[in-house]
């Protein structure tokens, strides 16, 4: 019976919900219903087996008193034969009928048991041609019985009948030990299938204690190396993977957490710094000017670091929103290096671009994606290089955004770990101070976001290429 609040059904045993209750159930009904069935089956053909010898014992009565009708006698000498003939098996009955339905003879004629019920005469009922059929008395007792005509002389028609009572007896006594083994295996199948199940399921509760021992200090733990059942092994195999990626997510949310206090006390310390500075004395209104200049640069480079941040959150929300529509990749690209250009010119680099192709992305993001390598690569290419931005189709149909410069590359160190988030590598440290570390991040998220992937190939001071790829339309 279910609660009103909504909770799960109690089992047969007791527990909400149990496994080796249902498990007990199953294999008990199924036990039950076998055995019921097998012992039915055999009661049906017990039944039709009796019946069948009862059918065959009244047919040789039928035939011995054909035989005797076939000599002639007077009438005394034939109703001592049939006399003789019913009294060599008891509880049977003879009657012999002529053609107009009198009776010849009738034995026993001192009990005479279906005269007592002469209006339930069972006869009257009986398919005739030597075919059996059930009849049960006033007094309850059950008989078999049959007619056969026999065409000697004008006509008889001879009607036996006998007692069914020690049939019944041992059907009945069937019946009785059917009922017992019933019960008998009922009682053994709940006890002995609870106990199975209970056993068969002591591994699945030991994976349950050592799912209740883990912790952020146990995420190393693999439990697929043990010996489990077989049913139980993808569980185990899948139960490590997800240890796996949450060791890995634990590891990078420690990490991103240390990374994220070191690049906000460089600022603060900053501020900090000029704002002591600037009450330490009384200054002049020119350097309290640039003390305020430092100061917006670095709210400045605070600002867009916080934007990065919530940016990339949104990103991984599994209800992240995106409008999607088929876009112009030729267009799209000379948008975003239109915006670059003047930065490009001021530093004296070649931007220019190539291809064209059709992509089913999010405007705004594909074009946060293009500007962050773009600038990117402007902050990391030197005066006379070259930046290039073209699309093509892949030969599996994806369509693929190559971006790449002639800078200064990437040591080969660095390049597993580009695409973390703060992670920037140490020259890139010495040369610029302008980068939050998030630019790469937030390329990858974004394509994550629509299905595609990204890969950077780079050489110290031979350049660096990335490469978008985003999945068929």
């Amino acid at each position: 019976m279910s609660s009103k609040n909504g909770t799960e059904p109690v089992g047969l045993m007791g527990e909400p919900g149990s496994i080796a209750a249902r498990l007990t159930f199953w294999y008990a009904l199924l036990s039950v219903v076998l055995i019921a069935s097998a012992g039915s089956v055999l009661y049906w053909v017990l039944v039709d087996r009796l019946r069948q010898e009862d059918d065959q014992m009244l047919m040789g009565r039928i035939a011995e008193i054909r035989a005797i009708l076939l000599h002639p006698t007077d009438s005394v000498v034939f109703r001592e034969e049939l006399q003789r003939e019913a009294s060599m098996l008891s509880g049977t009955y003879l009657r012999v009928l002529d053609s107009q339905g009198a009776i010849v003879v009738e034995a026993p004629t001192s009990e005479a048991i279906f005269s007592r019920h002469k209006s339930a005469d069972p006869f009257f009922e009986t398919p005739g041609d030597e075919r059996g059929a059930d009849w049960r008395s006033g007094d309850g007792e059950m008989y078999r019985v049959m007619s056969a005509r026999i065409a000697i002389r004008s006509g008889f028609t001879v009607q036996v009948a006998m007692s069914r009572l020690k049939e019944e007896e041992v059907l009945a006594a069937y019946r009785r030990t059917l009922w017992f083994a019933v019960s008998a295996a009922l009682v053994i199948a709940v006890v002995a299938g609870y106990l199975i199940a209970r056993r068969g399921l002591r591994p699945i509760s030991r994976l349950a204690s050592i799912v209740a021992e883990l912790s952020a200090a146990h995420l190393h733990r693999r439990v697929a190396d043990d010996a489990w059942p077989q049913e139980l092994r993808p569980l185990a195999a899948n139960f490590d993977q997800l240890l796996a990626r949450l060791e890995q997510s634990f590891v990078r949310i420690s990490r991103f957490s240390a990374d994220i206090a070191h690049e906000l006390r460089t600022p603060l310390h900053i501020l900090r710094g000029e704002a002591e500075m600037a009450l330490s004395k009384v200054r002049s209104s020119e350097d309290y000017r640039m003390c305020i200049e430092s100061a917006a640069e670095e709210y400045e480079r605070l600002t867009r670091m916080v934007d990065a941040l919530l940016f990339l959150a949104r990103t991984e929300h599994p209800d992240a929103h995106l409008d999607k529509k088929p876009l112009a990749l030729d267009h799209e690209i000379a948008a975003v290096c239109a915006f670059h250009q003047a930065m490009a010119d001021e530093q004296e680099i070649t931007l220019s671009t190539g291809g064209a192709g059709i992509v089913l992305a999010d405007s705004g993001l594909l074009r946060r994606v293009l500007g962050n390598l773009i600038a990117n690569a402007l902050r990391h290419t030197p005066s006379g290089g070259r930046i290039v931005v073209e699309s093509k189709e892949t030969p599996d149909r994806e369509t693929e955004i190559v971006v790449s410069d002639t800078g200064d590359g990437i040591p080969a160190q660095d390049l597993p770990h580009v695409f973390d988030r703060f992670y920037r590598a140490d020259s890139a440290r010495l040369r610029q101070g302008t980068g939050t570390g998030l630019g790469l991040a937030i390329v990858q998220s974004i394509m994550q976001l629509h299905g595609g992937t990204v890969s950077l190939h780079s050489e110290l001071g031979h350049g660096t290429t990335v490469r978008l790829k985003f999945p068929t339309r």
